[in-house]
């Protein structure tokens, strides 16, 4: 999937969990990129439009995937799109890799 397809998947999906999608442009540098708020009754995810499309899809799904863990909402989540709700991103990536509990270290004892 294009990620301009992925962001289209994702909100055809947030708007069968009951939340609309907007995409402005946001005027003020320090807004931040986005995410999921309450506008009177209505749950929304507002994205900043001056994002390129994987960031946008990032937002979106980081935003649902949040809304789902929270209200334990039902909603039949496409494989291809699982990894976006879990990190915001297609590929699931370990944040460090492993390394060893510990490494062999000869002691030599010094008399004196």
């Amino acid at each position: 999937m294009t990620p301009d397809e992925v962001v289209s998947a994702l909100s055809e999906l947030a708007n069968t969990a009951g939340i609309e999608v907007r995409v402005e442009r946001f005027e003020l540098e320090l807004a931040g990129k986005g995410g999921l708020c309450r506008v009177g009754d209505k749950s929304v995810i507002l994205v900043d439009a001056k994002l390129g499309a994987l960031e946008q899809a990032g937002v979106i799904g980081l935003s649902l995937g949040k809304h789902v863990r929270r209200t334990r909402a039902l909603i039949d989540v496409p494989p291809r799109l699982k990894s976006y709700l879990k990190t915001g991103h297609g590929d699931i990536r370990p944040i460090v890799s492993p390394k060893p509990l510990a490494t062999t270290t000869r002691l030599r004892l010094v008399s004196g």
